[in-house]
């Protein structure tokens, strides 16, 4: 009888060595994936960090390119000038002149160099609902 309490006392005692030393080498484990979480999101911050910068560099890129063809767009007096329209009547807006005197270069109606002053501001994210008013069309 005695040596059947020692055998179920030394059971339970090596149970619960076993049950402490997995515990400690969960826990353990358990750190070290933690750690490596850690690296890993150091590591996505970082390419989020250069992918944001990437982008805001191609962003002004593309506007600075946007503006240098709007600039090289703006009609002369010539009306056989094979330009596009609405390039013609965006460029001549940014620099600040009046509708009436884009309508006349441009030789376009003045309903369709509104629509194109709105559909411009439309997709900067501005919304306009009803077309200018001002004598002066200026984009941004």
């Amino acid at each position: 009888m005695f040596d059947m309490f020692l055998f179920v006392l030394t059971a339970i005692a090596g149970g619960i060595i076993l049950y402490y030393a997995a515990r400690k080498k969960t826990q353990r484990r358990i750190e070290a994936l933690e750690e490596e979480i850690a690296r890993y999101a150091d590591v996505i911050a970082k390419i989020a960090d250069v992918q944001s910068k990437t982008f805001e560099k191609f962003s002004r890129r593309f506007e600075e390119l946007d503006e240098r063809i709007l600039d090289l767009s703006i009609p002369s007096w010539d009306t056989e000038m094979p330009l596009e329209k609405r390039h013609q009547v965006l460029a001549l807006a940014k620099k600040g002149i009046s509708i009436n005197e884009i309508v006349e270069r441009v030789k376009t109606p003045v309903g369709e160099a509104e629509l194109i002053l709105n559909l411009r501001k439309y997709q900067r994210g501005l919304k306009t609902t009803s077309a200018p008013k001002a004598m002066t069309a200026r984009v941004s």
